[in-house]
C-alpha cells in the first residue's frame, strides 16, 4: 500500500469530520442532532473514501468516523453500554463499515479489472509491434526475393552466368571471385578466405574483404569446435549450429579430390538478411566453387604457363587480362583492387621474386614488362587506404633497386605513361 495514500486517506477522513463534529454538535443548541443525521454525512464520506481509496483505506476511514461518532455520543450520554444497548445507536457504526467495505471492494475490483485490461491491451499492443516487424521484415524478405528472380543482374539465369564463369578462371582468382559473389548476392559486408595446412593444422588468412581488423589471421582447427567441423568434417557451419563464441556467421570448405584446401566465411552481413534463404544459396555458391576449383587446379596443370620460367612473376601479356578481371569484378561486385607499379633498377628478377613471396598473399599478382622494365603488382580485394603500407614494404624490402612510379588507374596497364616520383 502506498504511504502517501494511507497519509492521505486519514487526513480527509479527519478534517472531514473535525468540520462536521463543528458544524453539527459544536455550535448546534441541540447537540442531539449529530446522532440523528440521516442520511448521516460519515456515512457518505465513508461511500467516498471507499470510492477513492478501496476496501483497505475505507474501512480505516469507517474506523475514525466511527471514533468520532462515539465520542459525541459519550459526550451526550456519557455510556457505552447504552450505544451498544440499541440498534438505533450503533447503526450508524454498522452503516459506516458496510459502506466503507461494499464500496471498497467494489472500487478494488474495478481497479484489478483496469489493471488486467491495462495488461492484456499493452500485450495486444505488444504483439502487434511484433507482428508489425515481422511483417515488415517478411515484405522486405519477399521484395529481396523478388529481386533476386527478376531483377536482370540478381535474377537466376545470372547466376548461372557466375557458376559458368567461375569454371573459366585460375584457382587463385576463384578465391576473390567468390568473395565478390558473396558480397553482391548475400550482401556480406565481411568474407573472408582461409587457407588450411593439413600438416599443421592452422588456417591462415588468404584473402579478407571488409574489415580487415577483423577475425585472427592464424587459427589452430582443433581448438574450435565449428572450424573442427568444417575442415575435419567438410560441412557447411553457422553461428547458430555451434557454441564457439566467435564464429563466423557462415562458413564452408573449399575441397578438391577430397581435401580441404581453403575455407570460406562469412563474418558481418546486414542481420535481416542471416535468413534460411541466405545460407542455402551460400551452400549453392560454395557447391559451385568446389567444382570450379576442381577444374581450375586440374586445367592449371595442362594449359602454358603464364608465369616466367621457375618464378611467381607473370608474363605482361598474361597480367593485361588478368587485370581486366579484377576491373570486372570492381564493376560487377564493387570490389576495390590495388596496382602498384615499379621501374626497375639494377636487381636480379630472382632476387625481386624471392623477396616478393615473403609478404605478399598467394593471390596477389607480380608481373614484370621486360620491355620497359616495370614491375607491376596487383592487390585484389584490397582498400585504397591500404595500399600506401604495401608499397612502403616493396620499396624497404627492395632498398633503391626499385623507383616508385605514379599510374593512371584509369588508363590500361600498356597506355600508362610511366612518370618517376
Amino acid at each position: 500500500m502506498d504511504k502517501k495514500k494511507i497519509i492521505l486517506c486519514v487526513a480527509e477522513t479527519i478534517i472531514v469530520n473535525i468540520i462536521i463534529y463543528y458544524f453539527f454538535f459544536k455550535i448546534q443548541p441541540n447537540q442531539d442532532v449529530y446522532l440523528q443525521l440521516n442520511p448521516h454525512p460519515l456515512f457518505l464520506l465513508c461511500i467516498v473514501m471507499g470510492l477513492r481509496y478501496g476496501n483497505y483505506l475505507g474501512l480505516i476511514s469507517a474506523v475514525i468516523s466511527s471514533a468520532f461518532y462515539i465520542k459525541v455520543f459519550l459526550e451526550i450520554y456519557d455510556d457505552l453500554i447504552l450505544l451498544l444497548s440499541y440498534l438505533t445507536h450503533y447503526k450508524y457504526i454498522l452503516l459506516f463499515f458496510w459502506a466503507a467495505m461494499i464500496f471498497g471492494v467494489f472500487k478494488d475490483n474495478h481497479k484489478t479489472n483496469m489493471e488486467k485490461i491495462s495488461e492484456e491491451n499493452q500485450l495486444i499492443k505488444d504483439n502487434y509491434n511484433q507482428l508489425s516487424k515481422t511483417y515488415k521484415l517478411t515484405r522486405k524478405i519477399q521484395e529481396e526475393l523478388k529481386k533476386q528472380i527478376i531483377n536482370s543482374e540478381e535474377s537466376i539465369l545470372y547466376l548461372y552466368e557466375i557458376a559458368t564463369r567461375l569454371e573459366t578462371l585460375e584457382s587463385e582468382e576463384i578465391y576473390t571471385e567468390t568473395i565478390g559473389i558473396l558480397s553482391k548476392f548475400l550482401r556480406a559486408d565481411t568474407v573472408s578466405v582461409y587457407s588450411y595446412n593439413e600438416a599443421s593444422g592452422y588456417l591462415r588468412l588468404k584473402i579478407r574483404m571488409g574489415d580487415i581488423n577483423t577475425g585472427n589471421r592464424s587459427m589452430l582447427v582443433e581448438e574450435s569446435y565449428g572450424f573442427s567441423k568444417v575442415v575435419l568434417e567438410k560441412q557447411v557451419v553457422r553461428w547458430s549450429d555451434v557454441k564457439d563464441d566467435d564464429f563466423p556467421l557462415m562458413s564452408a570448405p573449399i575441397i578438391q579430390t577430397g581435401k580441404v584446401l581453403a575455407i570460406v566465411s562469412i563474418e558481418h552481413m546486414d542481420f535481416d538478411k542471416l535468413s534460411e534463404y541466405a545460407f542455402q544459396l551460400f551452400k549453392l555458391i560454395i557447391e559451385w566453387v568446389n567444382k570450379a576449383i576442381e577444374q581450375a587446379i586440374y586445367v592449371d596443370g595442362l594449359r602454358e604457363s603464364k608465369y616466367i620460367a621457375g618464378m611467381k612473376l607473370m608474363y605482361y601479356e598474361s597480367f593485361k587480362e588478368r587485370l581486366k578481371e579484377e576491373e570486372r569484378r570492381k564493376k560487377d561486385f564493387g570490389m576495390d583492387f590495388g596496382l602498384l607499379k615499379f621501374k626497375i633498377n639494377n636487381i636480379n628478377l630472382e632476387v625481386i621474386n624471392e623477396r616478393m613471396q615473403r609478404f605478399l598473399r598467394t593471390v596477389d599478382v607480380v608481373s614484370y614488362d621486360l620491355d620497359q622494365k616495370i614491375l607491376y603488382v596487383l592487390l585484389p580485394a584490397t582498400p585504397a587506404e591500404k595500399l600506401d603500407i604495401i608499397e612502403e614494404r616493396i620499396l624497404n624490402s627492395l632498398d633503391s633497386e626499385l623507383v616508385q612510379l605514379k599510374l593512371n588507374i584509369g588508363a590500361s596497364v600498356g597506355d600508362s605513361t610511366p612518370t618517376e616520383d
